[in-house]
């Protein structure tokens, strides 16, 4: 069931109040480490999102970064061999550089709670990190902000995790680094992927792996097999990591596939209750992040900007399991949460056997306003639906290039192109108000222009 955490316009493209929206809908994990709050907001006008983990209690911090384009806030303060619980609060966010904004969000609605409590001198330290979730992949530039930040801070509750793409991995993407070129023909290769989390225990030590992957490189299962190698896939098809990287040329001395200097992203953090010096704690954050190259290929590029924390809570003593030890259970858990990150794809639609007359298809005739100029236009030709991007389609839509639409079950419609994306015509008092692309987490929406008809 979804919730609305604030009131403000969810019509129109890039209205300038985004609406905050919480659900616990869709695939989870359920997991026993009630020292931690989890709380997920995420903006479906972007659609962008942040994943908040609480600690009201502190934590004892350490970080690794690697890659060559992270965006954080407050990391370097894990770097200086603390062995208080100075961390209240670590946050994940797309947006790019944008999001950051979220983690202050996070702090300032950490001291309000404090406030309540009669606590108004204590300064929570809040670690913050990004992904690179705009460019190409969305028209929007809604993006993560104070506002997102309070709202899934206050939805916080233990022992809960959404998976896929949900929270900061709502638009997350992965293996751009083996489609060479560009354009939508090459970007139907583009993989969704999005958040992931797994739990484990070992006698008295508990660890648990939140990442979300927004990887140059590819998810690859325990098999060495791509999980999944396109936009509208399954995955069922694709090949083992090894035949993927034989069958492509050195991108050389450019990098084509990067988005920008945070093009690429992976986040993760690693949770334990078990006693460890600062030492250990940066010894773990290094050994779990090294690991992390077996199931993501390749793995911190200068295109990426991977950050991973860990936290220990420091409440249990195990001698039977060193930190070495632990090191190898938190990578194993690791794989498993980034193999969870990977997102339930929507069924192509069934087309129809008989396609609708050219005057039933007339309704949906128009020009669709995308956001920052973009338009889509609708026509009828040859007794067929078509549609086309007059200005920047993204990784949609060649500029200028005409798409057959096919009518399909549960009134969609199927871009005759190599991505066969959906579409779905939106309604309002039985005049079509706007077009609705690739319907579900990752949807795009364009209003329909008012001068032109979309009569019924």
């Amino acid at each position: 069931m979804a919730t609305l955490f604030a009131a403000g316009s969810a019509a129109g493209q890039d209205s300038p109040t985004p609406v905050p929206r919480v659900s616990k809908d869709g695939p989870s994990l359920r997991f026993d480490f009630p020292e931690m709050k989890v709380g997920v907001a995420e903006y479906d006008e972007g659609p962008t999102g942040t994943t908040v983990f609480y600690f009201p209690a502190g934590v004892k911090g350490a970080v690794d970064v690697r890659g060559g384009a992270p965006g954080t806030v407050n990391a370097a303060a894990l770097q200086n061999a603390r062995d208080a619980k100075l961390v209240r609060a670590v946050v994940f966010s797309g947006g790019s550089w944008f999001g950051l904004s979220a983690a202050t969000g996070v702090t300032n609605g950490i001291k309000e709670l404090n406030a309540q409590k009669g606590d108004v001198d204590s300064v929570p330290c809040v670690v913050g990190a990004i992904i690179y979730d705009i460019g190409d992949r969305r028209f929007s530039r809604v993006t993560p902000d104070d506002r997102l930040g309070r709202a899934a801070l206050q939805s916080a509750e233990p022992g809960w995790f959404p998976l896929g793409a949900r929270g900061a991995g709502r638009f997350a993407m992965q293996g751009r680094y083996y489609l060479r070129g560009s354009g939508p023909d090459t970007s139907a290769g583009w993989a969704h992927s999005g958040q992931g989390a797994a739990f484990r225990t070992l006698g008295p030590t508990k660890v648990a792996v939140f990442t979300v992957v927004n990887s140059l490189g590819a998810i690859v299962d325990r098999n060495g097999r791509i999980v999944r190698c396109s936009r509208n896939g399954t995955g069922g098809d694709c090949p083992p990591i090894a035949d993927r990287l034989k069958a492509f040329a050195p991108l050389g001395g450019s990098n084509e596939s990067g988005a920008g200097p945070t093009g690429n992203t992976t986040l993760t953090l690693v949770v334990t209750n078990q006693r460890l010096p600062f030492s250990a704690l940066q010894r773990l954050a290094i050994q779990v992040h090294g690991s992390m190259s077996r199931a993501i290929q390749p793995f911190a590029t200068e295109a990426d900007g991977d950050v991973l924390v860990a936290v220990t809570t420091d409440e249990v003593d195990n001698p039977a399991l060193s930190p070495v030890d632990l090191g190898v259970l938190a990578s194993e858990v690791a794989w498993y949460a980034v193999l969870s990150s990977v997102p339930e794809v929507p069924p192509s639609p069934v087309p129809l056997r008989v396609q609708p007359s050219a005057d039933e298809l007339r309704k949906y005739v128009g020009t669709y306003d995308l956001y920052g100029g973009s338009a889509l236009t609708v026509a009828v030709e040859a007794g067929s639906l078509t549609i086309t991007c007059a200005s920047n389609g993204r990784i949609y839509f060649d500029k200028d290039r005409t798409y057959r639409l096919t009518a399909a079950e549960g009134g969609f419609f199927v871009v005759e192109s190599s991505a066969r994306d959906v579409v779905r015509f939106d309604a309002s008092g039985g005049r079509t108000t706007g077009v609705t692309l690739n319907p579900g987490p990752w949807a795009v929406h364009a209003t329909l222009r008012p001068t032109t008809t979309g009569a019924p």
